[in-house]
């Protein structure tokens, strides 16, 4: 999950809802301090699907899949987006990076930007050694879990994504110049390299990299093969919001959410990619402006967790349809308007 859709997020539900507990007696359009409802609008599934993180603007919280308790809270990365590594959890905001030691949640390390919004993407390297961040123009490299910084690598463009390959090779996308470029890390050196021909609104790496969907801003989306460089479907059924996707580790499936089924709901699917099926689809009321706010999908994309304004998380089991749990966000969110 990347850093500038999620801001967009942001930015649209203040644009567009009113206050659910103003903190003042005056109107909505009267300067003061507001209160609202806090939501999830990045959540990230760990490798084994135990955890589950989520991003909220008051902070991101840790919750056990299984008995849905939280089990950490961490208040300073609050806007955020997350990976889990096997032992090793980090974040990102705008303007700082983050790492913990997920036996006890204990900081291991943190960064500062000194250029606003400069983080973009992150991820933790199959044996946990090695932290990668895309960044504006560059890509940099750190041990984990010590936290000293490796290599320092400058892009082309606007680096958005980042996935590790394997522990020697990493993938980086350009959604400004709409490439996608496989590293050596040892030697630094471009391998191969893939190019949509445009640029796009994002790309959404696979967890191993080795596929990507390529979503244009337009109806429904492509899915290429990195390894090859070739574009292996085109799915422009599949209605979603642009840049509203998220796909399962094993990139078999992809949750899209963020378009109207009517007046009143909200709509969001899960679609299995590999036969062109659609697997699941459920709405929400639109509450102040908006509806579901994200979804994940687990490694094999059985299990999805989809959050909504109103600051639930429902979690669903895919093969039947049904309904197995749900968090309510106890938080609120302060705005000053005027």
């Amino acid at each position: 999950m990347k850093i500038p859709t999620q801001f967009l997020l942001f930015v649209f539900f203040i644009s567009a809802c009113g206050p659910l507990v103003p903190l003042t007696p005056e109107s909505a359009l009267t300067p003061g301090t507001y209160e609202y409802q806090d939501f999830a609008y990045s959540m990230t599934f760990s490798r084994d699907d135990r955890l589950l993180a989520v991003t909220t603007l008051t902070g991101m919280y840790i919750y056990d899949v299984k008995t849905l308790q939280q089990l950490a809270a961490f208040d300073e990365p609050r806007g955020s987006t997350s990976t889990f590594g096997g032992r090793y959890l980090a974040a990102i905001t705008a303007n700082g990076l983050f790492a913990w030691d997920l036996k006890d949640y204990k900081l291991l390390f943190k960064l500062e930007s000194a250029e606003p919004a400069s983080f973009q993407s992150l991820a933790i390297s199959p044996d946990d050694t090695l932290l990668a961040a895309a960044e504006k123009d560059r890509l940099r490299l750190w041990s984990l879990p010590e936290g000293k910084l490796l290599a320092t690598i400058p892009g082309a463009g606007f680096l958005s994504d980042v996935a590790f390959k394997n522990n020697g090779r990493l993938v980086v996308a350009d959604a400004s110049l709409g490439v996608i470029q496989e590293l050596d890390i040892h030697t630094q050196k471009k391998i191969r390299e893939t190019n949509v021909g445009t640029p796009v609104i994002q790309f959404n790496l696979s967890d191993n990299g080795q596929t990507v969907v390529v979503d244009y801003g337009s109806s429904g989306f492509e899915l290429w093969d990195v390894n090859t460089g070739r574009l292996k479907h085109v799915y422009r059924d599949v209605v979603g919001a642009p840049g509203w996707n998220n796909l399962s580790s094993d990139a078999r499936s992809v949750v899209v959410w963020g378009y109207g089924l009517n007046t009143n709901d909200s709509g969001l699917s899960v679609w299995d990619l590999s036969v062109h099926n659609q697997l699941f689809e459920s709405t929400t009321p639109i509450v102040n402006g908006d509806g579901w706010r994200c979804g994940a999908l687990n490694s094999d994309g059985s299990v999805l967790a989809a959050s909504n304004n109103e600051g639930f998380i429902y979690f669903y089991d895919i093969v039947s349809g049904e309904k197995t749990g749900e968090i309510f966000l106890p938080y609120k969110f302060i705005v000053e308007k005027g």
